[in-house]
């Protein structure tokens, strides 16, 4: 893993999750886990904000927008179901991974977590390449 550190906030309708995903994290000596999140401006560059959403209703998608403006935070979408034009707009705001709630594992977090923190503008991890090619950024 690499050696910076990387600060990371967690958002999400549910306690219980975000609760969940902190466990995961709040060991890993690679990531800064700030518990209440600050002000979008008075984030470090590069720091990712993890987002749980089980859908993009408008409530998750308005969080996503928030999160993502302005370009300090990079957003980890971790999601339940979401329609291929939900995807499409996920894409659209800027979001760095998707990941799908079944299928994450600490492993797979922390590793989308510090591609998110490490990436430039592009295709975000975790998405199908064919959707992808569909969608130049």
């Amino acid at each position: 893993m690499p050696d910076a550190r990387v600060t990371v906030t967690v958002h999400g309708p549910d306690p219980l999750s975000r609760a969940g995903v902190v466990r995961h994290l709040e060991h890993q000596p690679s990531v800064e886990l700030v518990d209440r999140p600050r002000p979008l401006s008075d984030e470090p560059r590069g720091a990712v904000a993890i987002m749980l959403a089980e859908r993009l209703d408008d409530r998750a998608g308005a969080e996503l927008r928030r999160l993502v403006r302005g370009g300090r935070q990079r957003v980890v979408l971790i999601a339940g179901e979401l329609r291929e034009t939900e995807l499409m707009a996920v894409m659209e705001y800027g979001v760095r991974a998707v990941l799908w709630q079944h299928r994450t594992t600490p492993k797979r977090l922390l590793r989308a977590v510090h591609r998110a923190a490490r990436a430039d503008r592009g295709a975000p991890c975790g998405v199908d390449r064919r959707l992808t090619d569909l969608f130049p950024r």
